[in-house]
């Protein structure tokens, strides 16, 4: 296709053969957006080229070339829609609009109150419930469940909310003591019991569960909690559940 322009197509003293070329060189650049690989020659403010080399469409502003249109992707060339273009609203609600927004440009005057049930992707630890040590006005630490004196495991009852928090996994940490002898906490929710505490023969000790509850179906209901075990004899101080991801 040409990228040739003539604006001179008509003189008295013009040859007529040259001019009617120049006239079809014309109309064939304006009919293929002066398309080339090569930018066109002389151009003019506001004229459009067609750039065969990178498949894009290109306008001419100011002294340089703006890419427009990008003929590959089928949109705006990248970069070239700003902030201001966007009108409140434009991003559709669905997958395909959540993805066109890039991490961390969501404005909190955007987000209105969110229910605690709508939050269904949290990765992090939220702590449900948590006791801690227990001391009597003498300043001892008395058990929460448990036996010093003998080997009679007892369930200490309560009850418990599973927020729906998207994190479905159950923990605990727990304090306790126990001597000589390896003393195990269960813990209940609902129908669910696991195993989340073993503690050597240690007068006093820390454990973190590395086992859990999965509380997929109790999201967003009230529980019952209850702590059992094998208490040879000992005792449980203090603890915490948490859910985690």
């Amino acid at each position: 296709m040409s990228q040739s322009y003539s604006s001179n197509c008509f003189s008295t003293a013009n040859v007529i053969e040259t001019d009617m070329q120049n006239v079809e060189n014309n109309f064939d650049a304006l009919r293929s957006l002066f398309s080339g690989s090569s930018a066109p020659t002389s151009p003019d403010a506001g004229q459009l080229w067609y750039d065969t080399g990178s498949s894009s469409v290109k306008i001419r502003y100011n002294s340089s070339w703006v890419e427009w249109w990008d003929m590959d992707g089928q949109c705006v060339a990248a970069g070239k829609v700003k902030t201001d273009s966007l009108a409140a609203g434009l991003l559709s609600t669905d997958s395909t609009g959540r993805s066109k927004m890039a991490n961390g440009f969501i404005k909190s005057s955007h987000v209105e109150d969110v229910d605690v049930t709508k939050i269904t992707n949290l990765n992090k630890s939220v702590v449900l419930i948590t006791n801690p040590v227990r001391k009597d006005q003498a300043g001892v630490v008395q058990p929460i469940t448990g036996a010093i004196g003998e080997s009679t495991a007892q369930t200490f009852v309560s009850r418990i909310y599973i927020p729906n928090s998207g994190a479905t996994k159950l923990r605990g940490s727990f304090m306790g003591g126990v001597n000589g002898h390896n003393m195990v906490v269960k813990v209940t929710v609902g129908t669910c019991t696991v195993e989340m505490a073993s503690f050597p023969g240690n007068p006093s000790t820390y454990v973190d569960s590395s086992t859990y509850i999965d509380v997929t179906a109790f999201l967003g209901t009230v529980q019952s909690l209850s702590f059992g075990g094998d208490y040879v004899p000992g005792y449980l101080t203090g603890y915490f559940l948490y859910l985690t991801t």
